[in-house]
């Protein structure tokens, strides 16, 4: 190859070195850094998905999404602007296992997320069942086609029980099915019972090939985008706008999990050799009712019209997660920590409105004004106003005089305060301070402050003794 140019073949450093930097002359070795395979995500837009994404691309993973169009903006959009690296691909949960072998190719892990969440449907075999299995099948008949080593598959609690069913105090754990739902009581957990099981029946006796599932509870935290049809998300927004939710008046409690912590699942399920050929429960060990999910938050967003009735947890299963926490060194956050994230996040991604609970403003009297009065707050009638004046800069400006019972003051308009009041309004001034001017203290309202006209009942009755707090004179000493 010769020598690096600069040098004489023999390295062409200069001088001792003494470990503190490069020499002179010496040129920095790159070396080789080995890549993390390629893991397919299905479902990329989902709630529980765009989590997992995160989680493996901050890793080093290299990632492939499947969307049902990868010309659909609205959907891939979002997803390139949060995981530029992320490379999307087109694929159906009904659409057989030919597009999901196209999806794998390259990869060594998949991580089904994909299946559809819903409460209300119209047809229950064609809007949650069909998917659900369908899709399980294409994606588990095309992983073991493209000789992928491992599935990690987003099950659920539903597989493992009917919530309302179990006895109080009964025990939940990777032991138990769901033998009780149909597509006529609780079709939700019907499918996704008969999924997870199709992919263990799929998954048996596969040489070189492992299953895993994740069975989460009710998935709730902080969301990465704005899209705002998942039931987890118009839960929030049902929490925060006061709405009736069936999910906050549910008559039952639910267990729940953080959305970032069923990710962290997902992903050790797929790095532990010890996870294949499991299930793993992952949520709080014990249930909540909705409002005790909303009085999480109450205190924290005091503007927003957060419920104040609901059921009252009256017992209900236990659920045991040890087995997450042995194999998969899974831990979850506080349920406090989820919910308040949760709201925030809402909020600040805009599938809520910001609200700011405005403090109750105390008003003061116009008497107490003094050289040094900052942030005033006074609600006052106008009783007379002056020409307006131009300033050397061309804004306009204006005085006004207004009081109260207890005196009155000039209280100085400018730019575009001239011209809001009129003789005899009632006036609210927030916020407003004292500038003074030749030595007489003139109210102004200045760009921090507001003036507006009093909405409300108070009666402001002038008084005629009153004290004119800006005839008075004040020098400044030193």
């Amino acid at each position: 190859m010769g020598a690096p140019k600069g040098g004489k073949g023999k390295g062409a450093a200069k001088g001792k070195g003494k470990g503190k930097g490069e020499t002179k002359g010496e040129t920095k070795s790159q070396g080789w850094v080995e890549l993390k395979p390629w893991v397919l995500v299905t479902g990329a837009s989902g709630f529980v998905a765009m989590n997992v994404i995160q989680q493996l691309l901050k890793k080093g993973y290299r990632v492939k999404g499947t969307v049902r169009s990868v010309t659909n903006e609205a959907t891939c959009g979002p997803l390139k602007k949060l995981f530029p690296k992320l490379e999307l691909v087109e694929a159906d949960l009904l659409g057989g296992s030919e597009s999901f072998e196209k999806a794998m190719e390259g990869c060594k892990y998949v991580m089904h997320t994909a299946s559809p969440f819903k409460v209300k449907v119209d047809d229950p075999q064609k809007d949650l069942v069909d998917p659900a299995l369908k899709g399980t099948e294409a994606v588990m008949a095309a992983a073991l086609k493209a000789g992928i080593k491992r599935v990690v598959l987003t099950s659920s609690v539903a597989a493992m029980c009917f919530p309302p069913g179990v006895p109080d105090g009964t025990t939940v754990s990777e032991e138990d099915w769901n033998t009780e739902c149909s597509l006529e009581k609780g079709p939700y957990l019907y499918s996704k019972t008969l999924a997870e099981k199709r992919a263990w029946e799929l998954a048996k006796d596969k040489e070189g090939f492992s299953l895993a599932t994740i069975c989460p509870a009710f998935v709730l935290g902080p969301m990465l985008g704005s899209r705002g049809d998942g039931e987890s998300v118009e839960y929030i927004k049902g929490m925060l706008e006061g709405t009736a939710s069936p999910l906050v008046a549910r008559p039952f409690p639910s267990a729940c999990v953080d959305v970032r912590d069923v990710a962290s699942a997902h992903v050790s399920a797929m790095e532990i050799e010890e996870a294949g050929g499991k299930r793993f429960l992952v949520c709080h060990e014990t249930p909540y009712s909705g409002l005790q999910l909303a009085n999480m938050m109450r205190d924290k967003f005091k503007a927003y019209p957060i419920p104040t009735e609901g059921e009252e947890p009256t017992g209900g299963p236990k659920y045991n997660n040890s087995q997450a926490k042995t194999v998969l060194k899974w831990k979850q956050r506080p349920i406090e920590h989820t919910m308040r994230d949760m709201a925030s996040a809402a909020i600040k991604v805009g599938i809520v409105k910001e609200k700011v609970l405005l403090k109750t403003t105390k008003f003061s009297s116009v008497a107490k004004l003094n050289p040094e009065s900052k942030g005033v707050n006074v609600i006052v009638k106008v009783v007379s106003k002056k020409e307006t004046e131009e300033l050397n800069n061309g804004v306009k400006s204006q005085e006004v005089v207004v009081g109260d019972s207890s005196g009155i003051v000039t209280l100085r308009l400018v730019g575009d305060e001239v011209g809001t009041v009129n003789d005899g309004d009632t006036v609210e001034v927030r916020n407003a301070a004292v500038r003074m001017y030749k030595g007489h203290i003139r109210l102004q309202v200045g760009m921090w402050g507001k003036i507006s006209k009093h909405t409300g009942d108070k009666e402001v009755e002038l008084s005629r003794s009153m004290k004119d707090m800006s005839a008075t004179e004040y020098e400044l000493c030193e």
